[in-house]
C-alpha cells in the first residue's frame, strides 16, 4: 500500500511539473546615465503569451521629484487586481517596481485604460500584442528596439 501511495505522489508531481513547464521568464536590462531599467516578462513558450510583467527602474535615492510621482502614480493603481507595486531605497539607490499579472488584468483592459500608469505602460510598446493577450516574441522585440539587452541564464 505504502508503495502505491509513493508511486501516486510521484506521478502526480511529475504531472505538475510538465504542467508547468512552458512558463518561462525572460530578463531585459537597460541603463541611460545613473538610471538602470528592467523588464522581466513570464510567458507561456508555447502559446507565446506574456502572463507577467515586471518593470523595474533604480535611481539614485535623492531624485525626490521621481519618488514623489512614483507615489502619486502607485496611489492610482492601488488595490487593482493584478498589480503590484513597490518602491524601496537600497545603498542610495531608490528602487521602483510595477508588476502586473496578466491573467488577473488582461492586456485588452490595460490598453482600454483611462488610468494614467496603465496608459503609460500600454504606449510605452513594453507589451504588443492584440485582443485580450500580449505577445512575448513582439514584446521582445520591441523591447530590443527600445535598447535593452535580454540577460542570458
Amino acid at each position: 500500500m505504502k508503495k502505491l501511495l509513493s508511486i501516486l505522489m510521484s506521478l502526480g508531481l511529475i504531472l505538475i511539473l510538465v504542467g508547468c513547464s512552458s512558463q518561462e521568464t525572460a530578463t531585459f536590462t537597460q541603463k541611460l546615465g545613473d538610471v538602470e531599467g528592467a523588464l522581466v516578462y513570464t510567458y507561456d513558450k508555447e502559446k507565446d503569451i506574456v502572463t507577467k510583467i515586471k518593470i523595474e527602474t533604480i535611481t539614485p535615492a535623492d531624485d525626490s521629484d521621481y519618488r514623489e510621482e512614483n507615489k502619486r502614480l502607485f496611489e492610482t493603481v492601488k488595490g487593482m487586481d493584478g498589480v503590484v507595486t513597490s518602491m524601496t531605497e537600497k545603498d542610495g539607490k531608490l528602487i521602483v517596481s510595477l508588476e502586473i499579472d496578466l491573467k488577473k488584468m488582461k492586456w485588452s483592459t490595460i490598453k482600454k485604460s483611462d488610468n494614467l500608469l496603465l496608459l503609460h505602460l500600454a504606449q510605452s510598446s513594453y507589451l504588443i500584442g492584440e485582443d485580450d493577450d500580449a505577445s512575448f516574441a513582439r514584446s521582445k522585440k520591441a523591447a530590443e528596439i527600445l535598447g535593452f539587452t535580454e540577460q542570458k541564464k
